[in-house]
């Protein structure tokens, strides 16, 4: 089993991060081992209930733990503050008291729900969460963000909460759809440039390998190499305050946006897909990048991917006819603006990204301008 530590300055936030083929069957022993008991409330949506959820009730129960299951409607949508309402009620009902263990099974809009009710039911109860998506492994499950959306923009409330500990089971992935793999490999492209540029050269060699998940070590060592990246960038701003952890949300400005003029119908990972390369093309334009070619080299690993790269092309495909206008205005509620100002991360080099604060529209819209088509 690898085992990674989260650390934070308040120890009692610190915990560990197991990754192990085959860790979901023993889910029930590895709470036990963290010390955990009390009864338990398993929270999954139904798709995931019907791959994984018997065996890891039943992994619960043969270590002695009772067992609330709540199934919850796949989505984002699912991701609101009725939703939560909903929940607290269900584990009031259930019998689940302030030494309840609130268990999230799932992706990253099941972690994100899971992990604000525990937060907030009885002032917080302990939360395990265990990502069943690659987006959520590498992504979602790690560095304690927890929250729901407003129809105003996604996880505008929330809470930092981490879990008492992450669960990671590589072959929980054998039943993700094709697409589900190649949005969280968005992510993963996403950790590479922020901080392994060796993982970054892997991507370039050849692109098209990583379009399907592979098997065995090459997986293992995915996943831990991209963990590692966002471990190393939250251990540094726990509680994004400093500046340190906004790094992690390249492509995210431009990705929220997109998703909210869609009317979220879009996949995060092909967001942040398109956004980066957005994201790339801005770098270029404010004369950061140290390589003029990345933007290229970058259409080049998504495309080999089969993630999109032209944001106006790609959300026709979804019967959305976007503008470069539209998007800037949908990034008015973005929690990444302060001051009036939208913030960017931008690239100088892989291994190299920074906050730019002081963009202006005209550079914002020309990035827009140059990567919506073909």
């Amino acid at each position: 089993m690898i085992t990674l530590h989260l650390r934070f300055p308040e120890q009692e936030h610190s915990h560990p991060i197991w990754l192990s083929t085959g860790l979901l069957d023993r889910c029930g022993a590895a709470l036990r081992e963290a010390g955990l008991e009390g009864a338990v409330a398993l929270v999954s949506d139904t798709t995931v209930a019907a791959d994984h959820g018997a065996r890891a009730r039943r992994s619960l129960e043969e270590a002695g733990f009772s067992v609330l299951e709540i199934h919850l409607p796949p989505g984002e949508g699912t991701k609101t503050l009725d939703t939560a309402a909903a929940l607290y009620r269900r584990l009031a009902q259930g019998g689940i008291g302030r030494d309840g263990i609130l268990v999230g099974l799932g992706g990253g809009v099941v972690l994100d729900l899971a992990g604000f009710v525990a937060a907030t039911y009885m002032r917080g109860i302990a939360f395990v969460s265990i990502p069943t998506t690659l987006l959520a492994m590498v992504d979602a499950s790690i560095g304690g963000k927890t929250g729901v959306d407003l129809p105003e923009g996604k996880n505008l409330v929330g809470a930092f909460y981490p879990p008492r500990l992450l669960l990671i089971d590589p072959m929980t992935l054998r039943t993700l759809p094709p697409a589900e793999w190649r949005n969280g490999m968005a992510e993963v492209v996403k950790a590479a440039l922020i901080g392994d540029p060796a993982l970054w050269q892997q991507f370039q060699r050849d692109p098209a390998r990583w379009a399907a998940m592979p098997e065995g070590e090459p997986l293992l060592d995915l996943l831990t190499r991209a963990i590692a990246v966002k471990v190393r960038v939250v251990e540094q701003d726990p509680l994004e305050t400093r500046g340190e952890r906004e790094v992690l949300n390249l492509g995210h400005t431009f990705g929220h946006a997109f998703e909210r003029v869609s009317g979220y119908r879009v996949p995060h990972g092909e967001a942040v897909a398109a956004g980066m390369v957005a994201a790339a093309a801005l770098s270029a334009r404010l004369g950061l990048l140290e390589d003029v070619d990345l933007p290229h080299h970058l259409e080049r690993v998504l495309e080999g991917i089969r993630l999109p790269t032209r944001w106006r092309a790609w959300l026709a495909r979804y019967g959305v006819d976007a503008t470069p206008e539209q998007v800037i205005a949908a990034m008015g509620t973005d929690k990444k603006r302060r001051g009036g100002r939208l913030r960017f991360v931008v690239i100088q080099r892989p291994g190299a990204v920074r906050v730019y604060r002081d963009a202006s529209y005209e550079a914002v819209y020309q990035a827009l301008e140059e990567t919506a088509h073909p």
